[in-house]
């Protein structure tokens, strides 16, 4: 048997499955948080005064790489979602200034969803956590009005259906956050992709997604030349250490649906990470769909 959950991890757990998300101040250092903009700045050319959203990023720059397992971060997933995990999904988003008469009728209005694609027509509701997504925010967001990203309250536990693209209801409210933050939000959230920014700032934030190693990758995920870069952890994290077991005399069963504990280096020694899993998420958070 492994270590009890802290206090610290319990608090962490309940006030998730509570408002569905987590905020980490400083999850970034300030010389992080300009590394990434510079990056970023020069995969997209450096003030080309367009919404940008480009995805498949941790390959693209080394700059990236060390998003996978930030140590902020990293252990709250494993706290949420078990050890037999992955990063199956990233990208970044650049959203300029779109001037004053924009507040209401922004271009491409809020883009309002929840992450999972098909997932949300495949699985009845209520569906399971899933996935996690998190958001590094690299620009100050304390002001209003600067293109922060909206979250529609208790929408992770109803099920209610989007808003259309230009509504915002009573119940959503904007992320204020500082650079620097991550936030940690459940992928039933009914979130805005970009709202008006009528500042004189450009928003910068980077999105990465852990899921279960069993479920496939939203991108292309095209991280193969990093292999020699990264620890046995990064390479569990970007699957580039699948193997095959023989379970009960059957060669060739995938380490992503039998993992041991040396295919999840993440768990280290404690095997009850591995027996987490989902049946841990929480269907206590979960109530009637409405609409």
């Amino acid at each position: 048997m492994g270590e009890p959950a802290t206090n610290a991890e319990a608090d962490d757990r309940e006030l998730f499955d509570e408002q569905g998300y987590l905020a980490v101040p400083d999850a970034l250092s300030p010389s992080q948080v300009s590394s990434l903009i510079a990056a970023i700045d020069g995969l997209t050319g450096n003030g080309t005064g367009r919404l940008q959203n480009v995805a498949d990023i941790i390959g693209r720059h080394d700059a990236f790489l060390p998003l996978v397992d930030l140590p902020g971060v990293l252990p709250r997933i494993r706290n949420l979602l078990g050890s037999n995990i992955w990063l199956n999904h990233s990208h970044f988003n650049v959203n300029p200034p779109t001037g004053p008469d924009a507040i209401e009728h922004h271009p491409n209005g809020y883009g309002w969803h929840r992450d999972g694609g098909a997932i949300n027509k495949d699985v009845p509701w209520p569906a399971p956590l899933l996935s996690i997504k998190i958001g590094l925010y690299l620009t100050d967001l304390s002001e209003p009005r600067r293109g922060q990203t909206y979250f529609i309250r208790n929408s992770h536990k109803t099920g209610e259906r989007k808003p259309g693209p230009f509504e915002i209801p009573e119940t959503a409210f904007p992320l204020n956050v500082k650079p620097g933050t991550a936030v940690l939000f459940d992928r039933r959230m009914l979130h805005s992709i970009r709202s008006a920014n009528v500042s004189d700032v450009t928003r910068y934030v980077i999105f990465i997604q852990y899921a279960f190693r069993w479920m496939a990758a939203v991108d292309a995920m095209t991280v193969g030349h990093l292999r020699k870069k990264c620890s046995s952890v990064r390479r569990q994290l970007l699957n580039l250490n699948t193997s095959y077991n023989n379970i009960d005399g059957a060669e060739g069963r995938s380490a992503l649906y039998h993992p041991t504990p040396g295919d999840v280096p993440l768990g280290g020694d404690q095997p009850h990470w591995l027996k987490r899993g989902i049946r841990s998420l929480g269907r206590r958070v979960l109530g009637p769909r409405s609409g």
